[in-house]
């Protein structure tokens, strides 16, 4: 049961971090100075109050503590540390919670991890980062808040005591406890109610009972769906608790933070605050949420334009999976359902059915509640003479083939200029040379004519003339005889 939360947790942690407003109201005003409550499968944040404001985390700052040390230890139960002989002296003249550990005793990693989150003893934390380097340990708590996005969280110790420079808020505590339900062995461990160390070489067996009363069959408190994590309690940070709680289909990370140590005037009469409340809103969202389906296999999506189908010029994509939401069961308002999607311009024919051809954000009332993938719900058969007349389409629509009509399209004016204005000219040119030619031969013909024609008319004269002179000749003749 409790290993879909530690996955929907590992997974959904980044989107409910960046959830900025909580969208349910249970109509219950808080009495702890700071919370933050996560409905792990849709990553909805279900109530909050003060959960950026810093506070003092007292033990649990042991999560971090805990979850990093199993990060780093490769065979945590074969692991053998030994308690230094100084580790009591931090604590003089200080009421703590102690799993009874002995300067230079030997014990497992494993067994300090237990110690840490059920018995919340403190000098198993100190133990811990001593094994560590003491002070590099410390610094790699910080480093791994700052990869987690936690921007108000500093620790200068490993166990919670108080220091004004020790801090997170409740929302960064929530993403190290996301972070926290990851690491191998952490989950099964916080949720155990009681442990028994085994013998040590300065120890007889040990029984470690978890502060966590609510997850403690024996206990007055006892809340069945209730699991894990870690509690918390010093002056300056008032009782504080983190857990977990799975029933119903629903799942929830419940940061609480600063409840009053008296419950004078609250909505429950007598005992501890903090679990008292931790109980009383989880019952409240059990009871007035439920998670609906808001897409999927059957919900249609977008359309994607078809090529190379005959007949057809788009396709049908749909949900490739199931996307629920976190809903107030007495609400009667529908859920806004919008997408994001991401897919090609055009898909080619032949297409599967099933085939995936694209991807979609999914949102519900506009807060992103996941991926699906777009996929085709029938198989398009390719149709050659389709595809062909689309490959023909496609390259006169090509860039080389535009180039090239560019091309034929220049060399066609300036074909047609050179014929319906360059070749015009010249023939009229050519004409008016013709006619030109003609006009001149016309002319000299006419003046060849009329030369002609002149010696012909004064041609008698001479002739005349030279009968005259014949005749004279002729009359002098006579005389001389």
């Amino acid at each position: 049961m409790f290993a879909s939360l530690v996955l929907l947790a590992a997974l959904l942690s980044p989107l409910s971090a960046l959830a900025a407003r909580t969208d349910i109201d249970l109509g219950y005003d808080s009495y702890s100075n700071a919370v933050y409550m996560v409905e792990t499968v849709s990553g909805q944040v279900v109530y909050s109050k003060n959960s950026t404001q810093r506070i003092y985390p007292a033990s649990t700052t042991k999560i971090m503590t805990a979850a990093l040390a199993l990060s780093l230890t490769e065979d945590p139960e074969n692991t053998m540390v030994q308690v230094p002989y100084d580790v009591w002296a931090e604590f003089e003249g200080i009421n703590i919670s102690s799993a009874g550990l002995m300067s230079g005793e030997t014990v497992r990693m494993i067994d300090l991890i237990y110690a840490m989150l059920l018995a919340s003893a403190n000098e198993a934390a100190s133990t811990v980062a001593a094994y560590f380097g003491g002070q590099e340990f410390i610094d790699l708590m910080n480093q791994k808040a700052k990869e987690l996005g936690c921007t108000d969280t500093h620790f200068v110790n490993p166990h919670g005591l108080f220091d004004e420079n020790h801090y997170t808020t409740a929302q960064d505590l929530y993403k190290i406890t996301c972070w926290a339900l990851t690491v191998e062995g952490f989950a099964e461990i916080m949720q155990e109610y009681t442990y028994t160390m085994p013998a040590t070489d300065m120890s007889n067996e040990r029984t470690l009972l978890s502060t966590i009363y609510l997850q403690n069959p024996y206990s007055g408190y006892y809340t069945s769906y209730v699991k894990g994590v870690k509690t918390g309690t010093i002056d300056e940070s008032g009782r504080c608790l983190v857990s977990t709680a799975e029933k119903d289909g629903l799942s929830f990370i419940l940061v609480l933070m600063g409840a009053p140590d008296e419950n004078t005037g609250l909505v429950w009469s007598d005992g501890n605050s903090v679990f008292n409340e931790t109980r009383y809103l989880y019952d409240l969202a059990f009871e007035n949420l439920g998670r609906e389906t808001v897409v999927d296999i059957n919900t249609p999506v977008t359309t994607v334009a078809l090529r190379y189908a005959a007949g057809r010029d788009d396709l049908i994509l749909y949900c490739g999976g199931e996307l629920q939401t976190l809903v107030d069961t007495a609400s009667e308002e529908a859920v806004e359902v919008t997408y994001e999607v991401t897919v090609p311009e055009s898909v080619n024919a032949p297409i599967e059915s099933g085939q995936q051809l694209g991807v979609a954000t999914v949102y519900a009332d506009g807060r992103a509640i996941g991926e699906v993938p777009l996929v085709a719900r029938e198989s398009v058969e390719l149709n050659r003479f389709s595809q062909i007349m689309d490959i023909m389409g496609d390259i006169l629509r090509s860039t080389p083939a535009m180039v090239a009509a560019g091309i034929l399209l220049v060399a066609g004016l300036c074909y047609a200029y050179y014929m319906l204005v360059v070749v015009a000219r010249e023939r009229r040119r050519a004409e008016k040379r013709r006619r030109q030619r003609l006009q001149n031969q016309q002319t000299g013909a006419q003046r060849s004519s009329e030369q002609q024609r002149r010696p012909a008319q004064s041609g008698a004269g001479p002739r005349g003339g030279a009968g005259r002179n014949r005749a004279g000749q002729q009359g002098n003749s006579q005389r001389r005889r």
